[in-house]
């Protein structure tokens, strides 16, 4: 059986609109967009801490990168997810220890240091 999939004239006339109007509404980003991949500096001084979540019943795998001297300076990346959660913390652990700059989790950030944070 091969149904062949139909749409209306007002509908197709109306996706096309809506595909058209993307080249208008997207635009180049600036150099200053792109700053934190040219200042990666500070990636080397950073401790990673592996993050999991349960997500539409799935256990996400996150890698969150904090720099050791502003702990508000950090990046978050999803890694991966597994259904079994014991699979997903062990999957966290080795890739948190294979994307450290020290495998032994040295560098470390506390919440000591967001004291001097003013919150006004």
């Amino acid at each position: 059986m091969n149904l062949h999939f139909t749409m209306d004239k007002a509908a197709y006339t109306n996706m096309l609109a809506g595909l058209n109007s993307l080249h208008f509404t997207e635009r180049k980003g600036n150099l200053t967009d792109f700053r934190l991949y040219y200042d990666d500096l500070w990636l080397s001084d950073t401790a990673v801490i592996e993050n999991l979540r349960l997500y539409r019943g799935e256990w996400e795998v996150e890698l969150i990168f904090a720099h050791t001297g502003n702990p508000l300076k950090f990046i978050k990346r999803r890694i991966t997810s597994h259904s079994c959660p014991k699979r997903a913390a062990q999957q966290a652990h080795y890739m948190r220890r294979l994307a450290a700059k020290d495998q032994r989790g040295t560098l470390t950030v506390s919440a000591d240091q967001l004291k001097n944070v003013c919150l006004n």
